[in-house]
């Protein structure tokens, strides 16, 4: 049913993800979660938390509305580079579902900012392949990394996916990591001439110093069902994953190389763990667009339609469940 209704890609599809949407984010929008403190160095954070602390509905309806943004364009990212099937809109429907696994997850926080700002970053990258001029989407992607920072810290290490890029795109030309470097310090030339003025150059440098210098390993701390679904989605990856190595559908060197690009951003956002602080369960945030590729491809590649479409309602039904049923305090 799920399956083959996403298999298309119309406006219907995409007010069926927003009703969907509605009823998984159903709970929080009327006994909102709390929008989590601000860890770190993260100047924009800090101001977004100050304006929507008092405010948990608001931050849920915002928090909402992104996320149903991010769930469309990530559905135009995979479409428009040909990673998952031509004009299918079942990767924005299992993105909804990863981005409302758990209730925590049901409000504006650092992580549904930074994913916005990874699609950008893989928009620009994707966009440079086999471009000869392409300076200033390499440019932009370094300035998306480091206003990413501004929100979350460790997102600062999503900046290693601009050199991987290079490598995978087969592109040795100086210009453009000249134009990464110089793009992710821009922000921070205009935010030390913040603090200089305000007279918090030194104090903020320390700050930085002393995140920079510390790893942070904290224990996560998950409930039964958040344990069961992670792991449910972690066979379905892997599943996916080997679709993905060994399915059946020629590939492009162009598509191979975005499909590692993304698997990439996995890797990426592990090793950034270390510095994720108490926000430790939100930053399993920053694997969901790899993981919507690999299980979408699970999904899409399971030749028997019908046991594809069991395994999708259960997964379904869990996170359901869990968002109704499970106190985030």
């Amino acid at each position: 049913m799920f399956i083959r209704f996403f298999r298309s890609s119309f406006p219907v599809q995409y007010l069926v993800i927003g009703l969907i949407g509605l009823v998984l984010w159903g709970k929080a929008l009327i006994l909102p979660p709390h929008i989590p403190t601000p860890e770190g160095p993260v100047p924009l954070y800090n101001l977004l938390y100050t304006l929507l602390c008092n405010f948990p509905h608001v931050a849920v309806i915002l928090g909402f509305l992104l996320v149903l943004l991010e769930t469309w364009w990530l559905n135009v990212l995979f479409n428009n580079n040909e990673l998952v099937l031509k004009n299918s809109s079942l990767a924005s429907l299992i993105f909804l579902i990863m981005m409302s696994s758990s209730p925590v997850y049901l409000t504006i926080n650092p992580l549904n900012i930074c994913t916005f700002i990874t699609f950008a970053i893989l928009n620009n990258l994707m966009n440079s392949y086999n471009k000869a001029d392409d300076l200033d989407l390499v440019y932009g992607a370094g300035v998306s990394v480091a206003l990413g920072s501004f929100f979350y810290f460790p997102y600062l290490l999503i900046l290693a996916i601009i050199p991987v890029s290079f490598v995978l795109f087969r592109s040795i030309r100086w210009r453009e990591w000249a134009a990464a470097f110089i793009g992710f310090i821009t922000p921070y030339v205009f935010l030390a001439v913040y603090y200089f003025l305000t007279d918090q150059l030194h104090q903020q440098i320390m700050v930085y110093e002393k995140m920079a210098a510390s790893f942070f390993f904290y224990p996560i701390h998950l409930h039964t069902d958040d344990w069961v679904i992670g792991i449910f989605t972690l066979v379905l990856a892997i599943w996916g994953f080997y679709y993905q190595l060994s399915g059946p559908m020629e590939k492009t060197a162009e598509i191979r190389a975005k499909t590692y690009l993304i698997i990439w951003l996995v890797l990426i956002s592990m090793l950034s763990i270390a510095y994720s602080t108490s926000l430790v369960v939100y930053h399993f945030i920053m694997l969901f667009p790899s993981l919507t590729l690999m299980l979408t491809s699970t999904f899409l590649g399971i030749k028997k339609k019908r046991v594809a479409e069991i395994i999708f309602l259960i997964y379904f039904l869990l996170i359901l469940v869990n968002s109704y049923f499970y106190n985030p305090d």
